[in-house]
């Protein structure tokens, strides 16, 4: 799918993380920051240093924030 997809973004409900490096050479930060922000109440973490890829030794760092995503949802029910 191709285009504006803010709109279905919008339509999320499940608790949301956006994980962003700061040195991504092919998405800007500023499109993540947009797509955080085109869900409600998306938590974005952009992380310092970091690419496009995910470097092992952010694989505790992330996998934590995930966990505190997850935990939302149990929060809301």
């Amino acid at each position: 799918m191709a285009g504006d997809r803010r709109s279905r973004l919008a339509a999320i409900t499940a608790p949301t993380l956006v994980v962003h490096g700061t040195d991504d050479p092919l998405i800007p930060p500023a499109c993540g920051a947009d797509t955080a922000a085109s869900i409600p109440d998306a938590e974005m973490m952009l992380i310092a240093g970091m690419g496009h890829d995910l470097p092992p030794s952010l694989y505790r760092v992330i996998a934590d924030a995930i966990e505190r995503t997850a935990r939302r949802s149990t929060s809301l029910a």
